[in-house]
């Protein structure tokens, strides 16, 4: 690692740097765990702050665009955004990558924790040393703050969009759903909470119920379902990967798109396309803006760091339906599609 590398990996957060040093840490962040900043912007920028952002499920689309949009506006606030590189909700890459960040002493940390009760003295040393810790879905006692979404809202929001389909479609039943969850992320249990109640209430059997945050595992587990369950018309995804999957698997399987309903979350570009052309009964989404949730984790680490502004938000969700053409367009410029 070069000497300037080592300044910013082993930095204390707040800094005020010449304008020729800031480029070139933009460019060396990468080299603890981090990503590029714009660094034309920062260079301009007299006084600068180090957020890291770390999501259990780095492999969703949606989160790739949260992240990067996160970067780039985070160089507009003369902010240098760390990322991390974690996946399928591991625990020990997360952790790896928290304890990293506080030893550079950065100002702020948001993270979704793998587990809250794993960061519990890590926090108090963060915050004992002068680091924010804010937290993205999963609060945890004695916070700095917090962004993200109400999983419950969109739970409640699919539950009865997936009843009024089912009412009109299969007023007498005959069909049956799979559901994909993500039990390692308790908090997140208002997705599929609420839609299997109400599945349960319309007497539609559940005849699969699996973790499942990507395409790959979407596939397979809609696939093997379809295999084994013929009736099966209604798949409800934790996100819009795990949708997109299902997806896949209703053509491979080659069924009538208009007898089936594939529903998902968060508003990936992909997953938005999906809903849009209707791709094999892909007809729902909640959709979360991401330029607003974005804006939120910087901002209201701008406002823990500071003392000053609302460092607690909820971002709300949007359903959208194949006909809500201009609010997916909308979704997908938020975007930068």
């Amino acid at each position: 690692m070069s000497s300037l590398q080592a300044v910013a990996c082993t930095g204390t957060g707040r800094r005020y740097l010449a304008a020729g040093l800031l480029v070139t840490l933009a460019a060396s962040i990468s080299a603890c765990g981090g990503t590029e900043n714009d660094s034309e912007v920062l260079a301009n920028c007299a006084e600068t702050y180090t957020v890291g952002f770390s999501h259990p499920v780095g492999e969703a689309q949606f989160v790739k665009a949260v992240k990067e949009y996160t970067a780039k506006y985070g160089s507009e606030k003369c902010v240098n955004v760390l990322l991390d590189n974690t996946t399928a909700n591991s625990l020990e890459s997360q952790r790896s990558t928290i304890e990293n960040w506080v030893t550079q002493q950065v100002d702020a940390i948001v993270l979704w924790p793998v587990d809250p009760s794993a960061y519990t003295n890590l926090m108090k040393k963060a915050q004992g040393q002068g680091t924010k810790w804010l937290t993205y879905v999963a609060s945890m006692e004695g916070e700095d703050g917090g962004v993200g979404f109400d999983a419950k809202q969109e739970g409640d929001t699919i539950a009865a969009d997936v009843s009024s389909w089912v009412k009109e479609n299969y007023p007498n039943g005959g069909v049956q759903a799979a559901v994909t969850t993500l039990t390692t992320q308790p908090t997140a249990r208002g997705r599929w909470e609420p839609p299997l109640e109400a599945l349960s209430q319309l007497n539609i059997p559940v005849v699969s119920k699996q973790d499942c945050a990507d395409q790959t595992c979407g596939l397979q587990i809609a696939g093997d379902a379809l295999r084994e369950n013929p009736d099966l018309r209604i798949f409800v995804g934790f996100n819009d990967d795990s949708a997109l999957g299902a997806q896949k698997a209703v053509q491979n399987a080659g069924l009538d798109p208009d007898t089936v309903y594939i529903s998902g979350h968060d508003g990936s570009p992909e997953g938005l396309n999906g809903v849009k052309d209707n791709v094999a009964g892909f007809r729902a989404t909640t959709a979360i803006p991401v330029d607003v949730l974005g804006r939120s984790i910087i901002d209201n680490s701008l406002a823990a760091i500071s003392g000053n502004g609302e460092t607690f938000s909820l971002t709300e969700t949007t359903l959208v339906h194949p006909d809500d053409v201009e609010e997916i367009d909308n979704l997908l410029r938020s975007l930068g599609q």
